[in-house]
């Protein structure tokens, strides 16, 4: 009975594996779209200017919100109508959340939108350890130091810049489209959750949403020589463990083979 079992279950294996092997070779990939080949218009000084005002808003997030700035958030909420005016005269803006900002493109007809998203908070700054002060935006030798200008400020002023040049183009997009930026996202806060409420509440379901993402990367795959990029299709989770053991009793002079501190050190990285 015993060798039945495992002949059905070696041919389920067979049978599994010659199904992944069919389908890959039978795959054939779309047509790649090629480039209209039109010309992108860039202010590449106004661009990098306005990313330097960014930087210089200290928007740094604490848990402890006794430490936070909020004078700093406030700045950079207004920075954005002054370096973006065209966006703020025929876009919407409404607050969400603690520090959240919603901007609603309108399309030109009926249909599942875009969601872009970024946020505006950072970390806090260990000055000693930088080359070059965190928050005054300086610009050496075609490199932009400051705090924010990977995570996530560079994105934010991706999406603004361009939507700014568009808007002054005469450009309309097909369908809605959305700006989700956080004020909280280092820190986990409500402003983010509270957004996706309020596209819920108003029977709101993305095409698309695209955030920070991770990177676009080379020779990870083998047989893929090109470059690639992940296509998310949920989000990462987050959880807080806490460990609890008991041991017997005794002194530091006369350990035993395994101490209690030895025994969660392993626990840690065997749930991990």
């Amino acid at each position: 009975m015993l060798e039945i079992i495992l002949w059905i279950l070696l041919a389920a294996v067979v049978a599994f594996l010659a199904v992944i092997f069919v389908r890959a070779a039978m795959f054939k990939p779309k047509p790649e779209r090629k480039s209209s080949g039109k010309q992108v218009i860039v202010n590449e000084e106004k661009t990098v200017q306005d990313m330097v005002e960014m930087i210089r808003c200290k928007t740094v997030s604490y848990n402890d919100e006794s430490l936070l700035d909020k004078a700093e958030f406030k700045k950079f909420q207004e920075l954005l109508p002054k370096i973006y005016p065209e966006i703020h005269s025929r876009l919407s803006r409404q607050f969400i959340g603690v520090n959240g900002m919603l901007y609603h493109w309108k399309g030109k007809k009926e249909g599942r939108p875009v969601v872009l998203m970024s946020h505006y908070d950072v970390v806090p700054v260990e000055e000693s350890q930088w080359e070059k002060p965190a928050f005054e935006g300086i610009v050496e030798d075609g490199v932009l130091w400051g705090r924010g200008t990977l995570d996530t400020k560079g994105t934010l002023c991706g999406i603004m810049e361009a939507a700014e040049q568009l808007l002054k183009e005469g450009y309309v997009p097909e369908h809605d489209i959305y700006f989700a930026f956080s004020g909280q996202e280092e820190i986990n806060g409500p402003s983010c959750p509270s957004i996706v409420d309020w596209f819920e509440k108003k029977g709101i379901s993305p095409a698309m949403v695209v955030d920070e993402g991770g990177a676009v990367v080379e020779n990870v795959f083998p047989g893929v020589a090109r470059e690639c990029a992940l296509i998310g299709i949920a989000e990462k989770g987050l959880t807080n463990i806490e460990f609890h053991a008991k041991s017997n009793g005794g002194h530091a002079s006369m350990p035993p083979v395994h101490t209690i501190v030895g025994e969660l050190a392993q626990a840690v990285p065997a749930v991990s």
